[in-house]
């Protein structure tokens, strides 16, 4: 089996990229700013936080039965956080900008345009990889996330319990695209054949 590992490093960067600048946009939304946390300093990044953040991704993507994609969404699933590069800068913003779902849709959208729009499985994982980003930071502990931002900034919380409605819905994404790309891929060979 074969490690496409330009593509999984490039899209990975690029995810990355996206939830850093995003973040940024923070910084302008002047009522709902805070001084953020430094993520190296309160704790809230460790060995734990990453590893686990990989896992619930990976689960959203097995589906897909392919590695390329299984990985991928690992990967993403714990880049989502790069939102926290900001908090670096010791200054005001909008605290977990890309854990929302206008990040999610951009996501999607800037991920497809930059590897091919046919790429509905790259596409897909970009968003569930968010859903089971936000799903981990849930079960470890209730939590709030500017679910809409920059379209409504106020914080949405979320019980403990919620948790399981995001990985499931991250699998229920991962399940439809799959879907629909192995019955684009067998009317493919069907024409081919032909």
């Amino acid at each position: 089996m074969k490690i496409d590992t330009k593509f999984i490093i490039e899209a990975s960067v690029i995810y990355a990229a996206l939830s850093a600048a995003f973040s940024v946009i923070g910084i302008f939304f002047v009522p709902e700013r805070t001084l953020l946390p430094n993520p190296l300093t309160n704790g809230s990044f460790n060995v734990e936080e990453v590893i686990v953040h990989i896992i619930w991704g990976l689960i959203a993507c097995a589906v897909t039965l392919r590695l390329k994609y299984f990985l991928l969404g690992g990967l993403f699933a714990v880049l989502v956080d790069s939102d926290h590069l900001v908090n670096l800068l010791k200054i005001e913003a909008l605290s977990r900008m890309s854990h929302s779902i206008t990040f999610g849709i951009i996501s999607v959208l800037i991920m497809m345009l930059v590897f091919g729009r046919k790429d509905l499985l790259l596409g897909a994982t970009a968003f569930a990889a968010l859903l089971s980003h936000m799903s981990y930071d849930i079960f470890v502990d209730d939590t709030n996330f500017p679910l809409f931002t920059p379209f409504y900034n106020g914080s949405m919380p979320f019980h403990r319990t919620d948790w399981i409605f995001f990985e499931i819905v991250a699998v229920l994404i991962m399940i439809v695209a799959t879907i629909i790309v192995r019955r684009q891929e067998v009317k493919r060979s069907k024409m081919i054949d032909t």
